[in-house]
Order: structure tokens, then sequence, then C-alpha cells
């Protein structure tokens, strides 16, 4: 279950959004960037603070494919956290 994880990745995604606003409004236009801007931010804001989750779900056809924890994925996301920085 992902709450405030997500509300991070949000976060980074509009911090991207932000730093590509001007060849983004070139490709799209004003109107456009305004409206995925809220919902980039109120996203994030619902995650934080209004109660949204979102579930992720391994599947697979063999039992023993993944490991039994998820710890595999935080210590991949500390291993590669110096390619993403978010302010």
């Amino acid at each position: 279950m992902l709450r405030l994880h997500y509300a991070e990745t949000l976060k980074a995604w509009r911090h991207r959004f932000d730093l590509n606003r001007n060849r983004i409004v070139e490709l799209y236009d004003e109107r456009f960037c305004r409206m995925w801007e809220f919902y980039l931010a109120g996203c994030e804001v619902a995650f934080r603070h209004g109660g949204l989750v979102n579930f992720q779900i391994q599947m697979s056809k063999q039992i023993d494919a993944v490991p039994l924890n998820r710890d595999y994925i935080v210590d991949w996301e500390r291993s590669h956290s110096s390619d993403i920085s978010v302010p």
C-alpha cells in the first residue's frame, strides 16, 4: 500500500514538469499546463492528507519469482537515490 510514497512520486513528477514547463507549453498550451499542475498538486495533497492510497500488486506464474518481502525495492531506491533529486 502506497500513500506517502506516492505523494513523493507526484511531487517529483511536478518538479520535473516545472523544469520542462516552457517546452510543454509549446507542445500543448497554457491551459493544459495549468490543468496538469493542478492535477499533480491536488493528487499529492490528497495522498498526503486526504486518505488516498495506491495499492501495488506483484503477480507471477512462479511462487518463488520474487522475494517474500519488499525490501529489495527499498534497497534499489536507496542505491539509486542520487539519480533522483527533488527539492
